[in-house]
């Protein structure tokens, strides 16, 4: 169990620092591109509707990051603790259980139909693809590990 949880926390830190730093990219360069927008007296139709995409983008982002960062802290629980009763780890277990399973049904609603009302569908690459779903897999599979070792 170790092993699996330990593959799942490094997966989500991997997971959660891409977002976090696409997050900040994205408020940089919505702030670089403000004065643009405060150019002219009265904001235009198509710079209300870019800041409203630009800011509904990085609300979709943050929710992710949120998810990401709580099911960390809570495998991080899972994981660090000492020993603990099986009452304890049936909830910890639980807990982890639900969070990768929100964590991957957010994944699949933002990358599925939310972003791409923003952008054009987005093209990951493999290697991205592959730490989404190992945090995802590795979170549920260390979950179900604990429910069915606390039984």
């Amino acid at each position: 169990m170790l092993i699996i949880n330990g593959i799942g926390i490094v997966a989500n830190i991997i997971l959660g620092s891409s977002v976090g730093v696409a997050i900040i990219v994205g408020i940089v360069f919505f702030l670089i591109g403000l004065p643009e927008f405060k150019r002219s007296p009265k904001l235009t139709k198509k710079a209300k509707k870019d800041i409203t995409y630009i800011m509904s983008t990085l609300l979709t982002l943050l929710i992710f990051v949120v998810i990401v960062s709580w099911n960390l802290h809570t495998s991080g629980d899972l994981f660090l603790e000492g020993p603990l009763t099986p009452q304890m780890k049936f909830h910890w277990g639980q807990k982890v259980l639900m969070l990768g399973l929100l964590e991957g049904l957010w994944a699949v609603i933002s990358l599925k139909w939310l972003l791409p009302i923003f952008f054009d569908p987005l093209d990951l690459s493999k290697k991205q693809i592959l730490v989404l779903v190992s945090g995802i897999v590795f979170s549920v599979v260390s979950g179900i590990y604990a429910l069915l070792e606390a039984s």
